[in-house]
């Protein structure tokens, strides 16, 4: 039997992304599943929903880091570059965090791209899978 390859570091990140994406809307969600879009305010199932990333996933090094990402629904989502959408999402970034926080992860963002650690990152998934059935749980999904 031949041996299964092994994914890349990046698509262990991008995988990594994509679990921290579905808990970040499980976590906002309420005992139902339903969370708001931090843009417009839509409600709807966090199934429905995507992880928006306030800065860009291109900048590696916040592609995983979970103050960047909240649920948004998917129109929002698609035109995060309209004005009004962006300026809405920094606004609940701001109210969140912080200005301070906000312009320190905006510095993040002019480093080098970070090289990841592959046991890292697979650790990272574990974390992430774990805390998602808790979740999944609360909602009753499981």
């Amino acid at each position: 039997m031949a041996k299964r390859k092994l994914r890349t570091v990046a698509q262990e990140v991008d995988m990594a992304a994509k679990l921290l994406q579905r808990y970040v809307r499980l976590k906002a969600s309420d005992d139902n599943g339903y969370c708001q879009c931090v843009s417009c305010g839509r409600v709807a199932h966090y199934a429905k929903m995507d992880g928006g990333h306030y800065y860009s996933r291109r900048h590696i090094r916040l592609k995983c880091f979970e103050e960047n990402v909240h649920p948004q629904c998917k129109r929002c989502n698609m035109l995060m570059n309209d004005p009004v959408i962006n300026d809405a999402y920094k606004e609940f970034m701001v109210d969140m965090y912080g200005e301070r926080r906000v312009k320190a992860m905006k510095k993040i963002t002019y480093l080098p791209p970070k090289k990841f650690n592959r046991d890292e990152v697979i650790e990272f998934q574990r974390n992430l899978k774990a805390r998602i059935k808790q979740e999944e749980h609360r909602v009753g999904e499981i």
